[in-house]
């Protein structure tokens, strides 16, 4: 990155806006089924819980659908058109009226779709690039979400010519300072964020989109709200719009909707299961890249990769310290599981002897939690016995087998009715259980560090993640993550659902 790109991002002479459409009559035809479902679930059935739950998978396909490609024929996942059909199925049994007027068009109109060989999005691309792109230019495909390997060879396939072609995801996108003779948008501007109607990188701005979604835009007049003679603004004054087109298929269908539905879902599902009451952990949502997200505990460290530090690639931190933008390190199994098996091989012979001390006194407190119920127990423990930090919250912590050694250990030892003697023991076996603990995080960091390199760092930078397994901890599995945004609410997670990336299929 050089001050020089920089200069020329906010130096070009001029830019031309251009907008098209793709048509593919039976992705259009399955459109329109899908508004009129929604319209009728919505009006007729009251928005019945059962019938949005159908309209939500059948939203998520058909964006799948219009963002691949793959030929349609092999977007959806036999796993998921399973699903689909035992949905459909179950609305014939419930709602026969619903399903002989609308369902079954929807299911003959899926069928028709997902038999289609053909990708009418790439056929148009292909064309569009050869048609009006020499050799010579430099392209960059930007998508909302990251395309896999096979969708860009299938691209490529289908070009005349050799093309120098760089792919982004849209936040990718935002990161990149270098200039190009054409930018390709894969969706309308509405579809992408804000960033793509003030910052042009490109000779040319092209948008194509489905004819079912509208593809336009219009100059924001960024200092209308202001009244001050004299002040205007700049960002437009060199970019020329071509005209605007009108979405053919009238429907409202959005897709941003899907990844909420799926988070929402999910944390009812968290509060309905008592079993988990007493293990969960106080945790933020973070959203990653492609629609996927995860649970992070608010009181954990986690790495993070910095891709521009050549000697120092693997940072361990506090989750509080991250920011949006940074890249995460996930172990796709648990990662607490490989620090704990770690620190059981720097505690040698004595790692058995040391978690069966930890399992009986977490056995004794959750037996009472089980008894009189945490919020009694947090009031014994703060009233009685007067501990500081023996909220709902902490006394579920403590039972969770992640908590180790707790700022009140010998306190609360003392009020689970151990003498002096069995106190001191435990309160100094649970502090070397942590100090291993800490020193297998040091060394999973500092193992890691030295197997990554920067190699990969383009494709990180393209994908929004890159997967990598190590030598070192036999094969394990590690995931590079870049962090979209960080909801910093408290939400109380099950363990198993921590440090997870869930993608919304």
């Amino acid at each position: 990155m050089s001050f020089s790109n920089l200069v020329d991002l906010y130096n070009l002479e001029k830019s031309n806006v251009s907008f098209f459409h793709v048509e593919n009559m039976k992705l259009s035809s399955f459109g329109e089924i899908l508004e009129s479902y929604r319209k009728e679930v919505q009006t007729r059935y009251d928005g019945d819980e059962h019938l949005s739950e159908v309209l939500n998978m059948l939203r998520r396909i058909f964006f799948k659908l219009t963002g691949s490609f793959l030929p349609y024929s092999k977007v959806i996942s036999k796993e998921l058109e399973n699903e689909l059909l035992q949905k459909f199925y179950q609305v014939k049994n419930s709602y026969p009226e619903l399903f002989s007027t609308t369902v079954i068009k929807i299911a003959k109109s899926f069928k028709e779709v997902s038999e289609s060989i053909e990708n009418s999005m790439t056929d148009y691309v292909c064309n569009y690039i050869n048609e009006n792109s020499d050799i010579r230019l430099k392209l960059a495909i930007v998508t909302k979400r990251a395309i896999s390997i096979e969708e860009r060879t299938i691209i490529k396939k289908g070009l005349k010519l050799n093309h120098n072609i760089d792919f982004f995801t849209e936040n990718s996108f935002r990161k990149e300072i270098n200039l190009f003779d054409e930018v390709i948008y894969i969706g309308s501007p509405d579809y992408f964020g804000a960033y793509v109607k003030n910052t042009f990188k490109g000779l040319r701005i092209t948008f194509i989109s489905y004819d079912m979604f509208n593809n336009s835009m219009e100059p924001i007049e960024e200092f209308e709200s202001i009244d001050m003679k004299g002040l205007y603004s700049t960002l437009f004054n060199h970019i020329s719009f071509g005209e605007p087109i009108q979405k053919k298929v009238k429907i409202t269908l959005e897709e941003k909707e899907s990844l909420n539905i799926a988070v929402n879902k999910l944390l009812e599902q968290q509060k309905s299961r008592e079993s988990d009451i007493t293990d969960s952990v106080e945790a933020s949502i973070v959203y990653l890249e492609n629609d996927r997200f995860l649970f992070a505990p608010q009181d954990s460290k986690v790495r993070i990769f910095i891709p521009r530090k050549k000697d120092n690639l693997i940072k361990q931190v506090n989750f509080k310290e991250v920011e949006e933008d940074d890249y995460i390190v996930i172990r796709n199994e648990s990662d607490i599981k490989l620090i704990a098996e770690l620190a059981d091989q720097i505690l040698e012979s004595n790692a058995e002897s040391y978690r069966l001390l930890q399992k009986k006194w977490k056995d004794r407190l959750r037996y009472n939690v089980e008894k009189k119920g945490i919020n009694r127990v947090s009031q014994i423990l703060s009233r009685k016995y007067h501990l500081k930090t023996a909220s709902p919250v902490s006394v579920r912590n403590w039972c969770n087998d992640n908590s180790i050694c707790p700022t009140e250990l010998p306190e609360l030892l003392k009020a689970l009715k151990y003498n002096e003697k069995d106190i001191h023991e435990i309160h100094s076996k649970m502090k070397q259980i942590k100090r291993a603990h800490l020193k297998a995080g040091r060394l999973i960091s500092s193992k890691l560090m030295t197997e990554l390199s920067t190699d990969f760092v383009k494709d990180l930078q393209e994908q929004g993640y890159y997967t990598f397994t190590s030598q070192e901890f036999e094969g394990a599995s590690f995931n590079i993550e870049r962090i979209v945004s960080i909801d910093q609410s408290k939400y109380l997670i099950a363990p198993y659902n921590l440090m997870k990336p869930i993608e919304v299929d």
